[in-house]
Order: structure tokens, then C-alpha cells, then sequence
């Protein structure tokens, strides 16, 4: 629950982030996004964002950025510091206790910041938005959550420990995975929702995200590798110490990857469905001459999306043999 000083000055703050509130409003205030307005048909011209005029929450219900006061001054090009100084200057929160403001204020929604938009931004604020200390701070929050461990193991048959090696955390509502680079270096947030609602996506990429192959095949020692749709199978095989690697979806596999896997033996896992089956052969023919490679279709039979996942439930005691 986001705390807020009695009298903070949530208009003025936000007006000297550049965010108009309409002079009528009260309770949550609607207003154009301003997190990733590009991320929007005509700048978001028809205002999908909300303001909570109490406290300084926000969040657009058109791209899911969302965050609190902090966030949003982060999200406008202040560095963090220059937030916090923001924020006491609104009576927002006391001088102080500046660690109260950033730890409340992070969001996993952390938003791009725009800093070629504004001139006043601070010239550190990386594109992606999210660091180190993001990623530290959601994986303390997740092993606050130990009925949320259980239910991913119990249903999903992720392991904390392989939760903890990937580096997973918790936003408060979604699982955080970032991406890392060849060099470890962090290239982007994925956000994941087990349990979805009905129309809810389940996988998020923060604003600026790059999407790759997880974790990165240089981060992997084994000979033996399984190449699987999606970060969430990924988990779950490694959770049974099976050495797998995702690709991001059907649709993103690039061929410049092949040569990532180059004198490896490598088994291909997509979903049972006709762009999971067209993926996985594009993916063989383009590691035909680099790898030794075979197509492992877990249900010949199924059209219905049917995963790793969903084979690793039904067979409790399935391990690495599935990559013979």
C-alpha cells in the first residue's frame, strides 16, 4: 500500500512533471499516458491513463504501465534522487526518509523514460528504465511470498531454487523475469501472470525490453540443450534439470541464433499446435548445419496448444531423458 503524507500536493507534483489534470477532477483523474505515449493510436489522444488524486498512483489501462509518484517522475526523465527531491518539495514524503520513497514508489511497470522528450531529464536514465536494483528488490518480495512459491511449484513445478538461479522476483502482481545478455548484462523485464483473468495477457515486456533466447546460450555449459516456446516451459524444464533455453514465441526466432548452438546437440520443443509445429521445423532447418538436431513433437496427436509444461504434470518423473 502506497503511503502519502496528508496535504501532499498531487496536482502540483504532477504539473511539474508536465501532466495535466483536469481542474474537475477527484478520486482518479484521467489523463493521456504519458508512459509510453507511442505505445498508442494518435499519442493516446482519448486519455487512458488514471491518476489517484489521494495518493499519486497511476496506471493506463491501455498499455499497463502503471506505478506511483515516484514512477512517474522516473518515467518523465528524473533520475532517481531528482524523484525523491520532487517528491518532498510536494509533500509527498519527508526529507527524511528518502529510502521510504523509493522503496514504496517501485513499480515492475517502471515505464521508459522519455528523456529526448524532455530537456530536464537526467542524461544517466538508461532506455529500458529497470536496473539492478529493481531486479534485487522484486526477488526479496518473492520470498516474502512463500504461499505464491508453493502455488508455482505445486502447479506450474517451478523449483525456488531454479526461481532464484533465473533471478525471478515479484512486482506485487505478476512474476518479474529479467533477460540478460551474453555479457550478463540486463537487456530486459519480462512479466508473467500464471493465472490469468479472462482477455488478461499472460507475458508482459517492459518498455524497452529486448526480447532474446533465456537464458542465453553462452550461460549454458551443456552439450545437450532443449529449445523450448516460451520463458514459463523454460523454468519448468530447468526446475527438472533439464539444460533448456526459450525462445520468446513463435514468431521471434531470428536466424542469426543458430550459430549460438553451433556443435551442440540440440532437441526442439514447441507447443502442439499447427505455429508451434511451423516454428519448430524453421528452427531445424536453420540449425541443420550448425548442430545435431531433432524435432521432439510430445503429442503428434493435440492441436490444442498442449506444452512442456503440460507433459511435465502428466509425468511427474520425466527428466533428461527426454532430450534422448
Amino acid at each position: 500500500m502506497t503511503q502519502t503524507l496528508a496535504g501532499a500536493d498531487i496536482r502540483g507534483y504532477y504539473a511539474t512533471l508536465g501532466i495535466s489534470i483536469p481542474a474537475g477532477a477527484s478520486g482518479n483523474a484521467s489523463v493521456s499516458c504519458f508512459a509510453d505515449p507511442d505505445a498508442h493510436s494518435r499519442g493516446d489522444r482519448h486519455p487512458s491513463c488514471s491518476i489517484n488524486l489521494e495518493h499519486g498512483a497511476w496506471k493506463c489501462h491501455g498499455c499497463g504501465a502503471s506505478g506511483g509518484a515516484y514512477d512517474a517522475a522516473t518515467a518523465r526523465g528524473y533520475s532517481e534522487r531528482a524523484a525523491i527531491d520532487l517528491m518532498v518539495r510536494h509533500g509527498i514524503v519527508d526529507r527524511r526518509d528518502p529510502d521510504h520513497a523509493r522503496n514504496n514508489y517501485h513499480n515492475a511497470a517502471r515505464p521508459r523514460a522519455r528523456a529526448d522528450r524532455h530537456p530536464a531529464a537526467a542524461p544517466n536514465v538508461s532506455r529500458l528504465g529497470i536496473n539492478e536494483q529493481h531486479i534485487r528488490h522484486w526477488q526479496v518480495a518473492l520470498t516474502e511470498r512463500p504461499e505464491l512459491i508453493a502455488r508455482l511449484t505445486r502447479q506450474r513445478g517451478w523449483l525456488y531454487s531454479t526461481m532464484y538461479e533465473l533471478g525471478l522476483g515479484c512486482d506485487g502482481a505478476r512474476i518479474t523475469i529479467p533477460v540478460r545478455d551474453r555479457d550478463s548484462h540486463l537487456v530486459g523485464l519480462l512479466r508473467y501472470q500464471p493465472w490469468p483473468k479472462h482477455g488478461q495477457a499472460k507475458m508482459l515486456a517492459a518498455p524497452g525490453s529486448r526480447r532474446a533466447l533465456l537464458p542465453h546460450p553462452a550461460a549454458e555449459p551443456s552439450n545437450e540443450i532443449l529449445l523450448v516456446e516460451g520463458e514459463p516451459d523454460m523454468i519448468a524444464a530447468r526446475s527438472r534439470g533439464i539444460p533448456a533455453i526459450a525462445v520468446p514465441g513463435t514468431e521471434t526466432w531470428r536466424t542469426e541464433w543458430a550459430s549460438l548452438f553451433a556443435g551442440r546437440e540440440v532437441t526442439i520443443v514447441m507447443d502442439c499446435d499447427p505455429e508451434g509445429r511451423r516454428a519448430a521445423q524453421r528452427i531445424a532447418e536453420d540449425l541443420h548445419a550448425l548442430a545435431v538436431t531433432r524435432v521432439l513433437d510430445i503429442a503428434p496427436e493435440r492441436r490444442d496448444g498442449y506444452d512442456l509444461t503440460d507433459l511435465l504434470r502428466d509425468h511427474p518423473r520425466l527428466r533428461k531423458e527426454i532430450l534422448r
